[in-house]
């Protein structure tokens, strides 16, 4: 199997917590080329390649290959009230690509990492897939079958992580199925070959008071959204917040959403 783009993500403070206290498995938005940011390696040095004026003591960055089924565009060129790249690069001499990633979910192996003002580099963590989640954060956050690939296999549908050439399931029911081993309560997990199953990934869109979003997960009557737009007026508009740099979202009852829809993406054979 051929090797795959590995990605770094800044981790703004809002992004880092969200993965140490509730172990938030999802990403999107800013992603940059990690090998042609290698030599950025002080806090100082990355965020000025971003655009952004300080040196704190550490920053932190999370380094991934690019999800299975996740797409990479240029980012929007329109004029923004944060850094934007309209030539589709980092600021500065280190010539490192940048992409504007589709929100997908962590692929097992993914790394968090710190950068600290003296050079140092650690890693924090690590994504050991959806039945165990990140290791050493405070929680444990179920996964949304809304983002992030899934699988078929044996006429039944998981929670999959793609690990080489074998696949991740994950069920979460009450009951374990034969194979499969329990990995913390109603949560059980099986390794199989990834040629024996049939990847995919389910994209819910709508509209929002006539602004796009995508649906990233549902609780009872409530949706969470992300903005499939960047325009701060509309962000206002339908009352989202700036989770990041181009990335909005908001949680609004599930009856306000018109025009909902769904496709299914098939990982190629």
């Amino acid at each position: 199997m051929p090797e795959r783009l590995v990605l770094q993500k800044l981790l703004n403070s809002a992004l880092a917590t969200a993965i140490v206290e509730t172990g938030d498995d999802q990403v999107g938005g800013f992603v940059t080329d990690a090998v042609t940011v290698a030599d950025l390696r002080t806090p100082q040095q990355l965020l000025a390649a971003y655009g952004v004026e300080g040196a704190p003591q550490f920053v932190d960055v999370v380094r991934f290959e690019q999800p299975r089924l996740a797409s990479l565009r240029p980012p929007s060129d329109a004029p923004r009230p944060w850094p934007t790249f309209s030539n589709g690069f980092l600021r500065g001499d280190s010539l490192a690509r940048v992409w504007t990633m589709s929100r997908a979910r962590y692929p097992y192996g993914s790394e968090y990492w710190r950068l600290r003002s003296d050079g140092e580099q650690k890693v924090l963590s690590r994504y050991e897939g959806v039945a165990r989640g990140w290791l050493n954060a405070k929680q444990w956050r179920p996964p949304s079958p809304m983002v992030g690939t899934l699988a078929r296999w044996r006429g039944r549908e998981f929670f999959a992580d793609v690990v080489q050439e074998s696949v991740q399931l994950t069920a979460i029911n009450d009951e374990g199925l034969p194979g499969f081993q329990p990995v913390r309560p109603n949560v059980w997990s099986a390794s199989v070959p990834l040629t024996d199953t049939e990847i995919f990934e389910r994209v819910y869109t709508a509209e929002l008071d006539g602004i796009p979003v995508r649906i990233v997960r549902t609780s009872g009557r409530t949706a969470e959204l992300l903005l499939l737009t960047d325009d701060p007026d509309s962000a206002r508009r339908v009352g989202a917040g700036l989770v990041e740099s181009g990335v909005y979202e908001v949680v609004v009852d599930s009856a306000r959403l018109a025009n909902t829809r769904g496709v299914e993406n098939q990982l190629a054979g």
